[in-house]
């Protein structure tokens, strides 16, 4: 219980951090253009990146340290308007404090960055719930704590991440205009998804605010 309240803790201070100091310097002016302006752009501003997502707001901010470098317009879950997720199928976007757990192309989505959803929270009142067994709770903690993706097939549901467009979509904006329409992904342009994942890796801190 101790390692969850920590870690709630740490991510609280974080989130606090990097929005007071996003209201106090403004970020870098960004040059238009390819993604490789960005990398080269990302490469110049000191510290970790880190992407900070504002559900209410639609956006999705690439940090460098405590500098907000460019933020992207982004879409969310069908269930966005009821709040956190809280189990398989209720297509809610959870929030939080999560890392980057997996990068790959995605057989339905333009590139995935997979999250490490669910988290400790969403583990502990799953797991308070009956949603989820000793064992799966035993096995989420110890993925979260190896920093490795944790399991995606319990009842709190999984393989929530930042993705671009369906492929059978037209081409051009999220895949389904401006209205909420994945599962509980947060979805983007395609060629912002390629910026994003040009600069970030493994392990790379994602908070989701309401």
């Amino acid at each position: 219980m101790s390692r969850i309240r920590k870690h709630i803790c740490l991510g609280s201070r974080l989130v606090l951090l990097l929005l007071l100091l996003s209201c106090l310097s403004p970020g870098p002016k960004f040059p238009s253009g390819k993604p490789e302006a960005l990398v080269d752009l990302y490469s110049t501003v000191p510290g970790n990146p880190s992407i900070v997502i504002w559900k209410s707001h639609y956006t999705v901010t690439l940090y460098k340290g405590t500098t907000p470098v460019k933020t992207y317009r982004a879409v969310f879950g069908k269930g966005h308007g009821n709040g956190d997720k809280m189990e398989q199928g209720d297509k809610r976007t959870p929030e939080g404090e999560f890392y980057i757990c997996t990068m790959n192309h995605s057989k339905r989505f333009y590139k995935f960055m997979g999250l490490s959803y669910p988290d400790w929270p969403h583990a502990k009142r799953g797991f308070q719930d009956g949603l989820i067994t000793t064992k799966e709770y035993a096995e989420i903690e110890k993925a979260l704590e190896e920093r490795r993706q944790p399991p995606w097939d319990t009842k709190l549901g999984g393989a929530v991440g930042i993705h671009g467009r369906m492929l059978d979509a037209p081409s051009g904006g999220t895949g389904r205009g401006s209205e909420n329409w994945t599962d509980g992904c947060i979805a983007l342009a395609n060629t912002d998804v390629d910026e994003i994942f040009g600069v970030v890796s493994l392990g790379t801190t994602v908070i989701i605010l309401p």
